[in-house]
């Protein structure tokens, strides 16, 4: 027997209204759809109030085909014929928040510059408030689709330490850009000399953000600062990002629960003097980078190269 709710038939229905308002977007008439996303390259990209320039579509698609290419390089993976990138960008922060609360039950800051969504496949972002940051957020959510398409699970550090490396590409640096990068070495380095860089120990198995809000006082941006410098520390030598991509492509990571905690493992028990001599190399290395110092070429030699399968 279907009982009456002794709540009014048109008030029952309410919830799924305001939903689907939200849904329709802030700017009544607006919906969103994945029938939006037009493009050509490996971008396709819905703008909703902002005016996506030809210029700004030919160099993000740029930066994807570099970005593609770049991990294929170093990591011997490819992508799919027919992959696309898909990016969904506001002009006004206020669309991009309730678009993230609407789809993703999502509650999104302006510190919180764009996002990608494995289960949807579709980059989030917004305008932003400085400009010039949208190109390194587009290229950096680029990477994770990119990584996405190419890997298995990844060590947490890597997904985020890799996605700021390859997302700020010399080829894209203008100035700010330069000053934005060297300020983080010189960031990392105070750390460093003060002794508030948390051990690779306890860092490099680091599983969310939870866990570096808890090591960084709640400054989950430093997690994000050492996972760059790992990545270009191993960046810097062939033989060190040799060694990187086979533990990373290793049927051990990519099967693993705890890929972070199998990267931390390997990396102690195959790098000469375990962990604590790959931590001070990399020690050595943010100095340098934050003096303006250092080589081309790390003078790094893993002992042993990396699991292969």
């Amino acid at each position: 027997m279907l009982k009456q709710s002794a709540t009014p038939f048109a008030f029952r229905f309410l919830p799924f209204v305001l939903l689907l308002l939200v849904m329709v977007s802030p700017v009544f008439g607006a919906t969103y759809s994945d029938a939006d996303f037009v493009g050509r390259g490996y971008g396709r990209f819905a703008a909703y109030n902002y005016e996506l320039k030809p210029e700004m579509e030919n160099l993000v698609n740029y930066g994807l085909d570099r970005l593609i290419k770049e991990h294929t390089r170093v990591f011997g993976r490819g992508v799919r014929q027919g992959f696309t990138v898909r990016y969904r960008i506001f002009g006004q922060f206020d669309d991009y928040a309730a678009y993230s609360l609407a789809r993703y039950k999502k509650e999104v800051t302006k510190n919180l510059l764009g996002y990608y969504s494995p289960r949807t496949r579709e980059i989030v972002t917004w305008r932003q408030q400085q400009t010039w940051l949208l190109v390194p957020t587009l290229l950096h959510e680029g990477t994770h689709a990119i990584m996405d398409e190419m890997f298995g699970a990844m060590p947490f550090w890597m997904v985020e330490g890799s996605a700021d490396w390859f997302g700020e590409p010399a080829w894209a640096e203008g100035t700010t850009l330069k000053k934005d990068k060297q300020a983080r070495w010189v960031r990392l380095n105070k750390m460093r000399e003060e002794g508030k860089l948390p051990t690779l120990a306890k860092y490099l198995p680091s599983s969310d953000y939870d866990a570096w809000a808890k090591m960084f006082d709640g400054n989950v941006s430093q997690g994000y600062d050492l996972g760059f410098s790992l990545f270009d520390f191993f960046m810097s030598n062939p033989q060190a990002t040799k060694f990187m991509a086979g533990i990373v492509t290793g049927r051990n990571t990519e099967q693993s629960d705890d890929p972070s905690l199998t990267f931390a493992k390997y990396i102690h028990a195959q790098w000469p003097g375990g962990l604590p001599m790959f931590e001070k190399g990399w020690h050595s290395w943010i100095k340098l980078k934050a003096e303006d110092k250092a080589p081309p070429t790390a003078p790094l030699t893993p002992s042993k190269t990396a699991p292969k399968g």
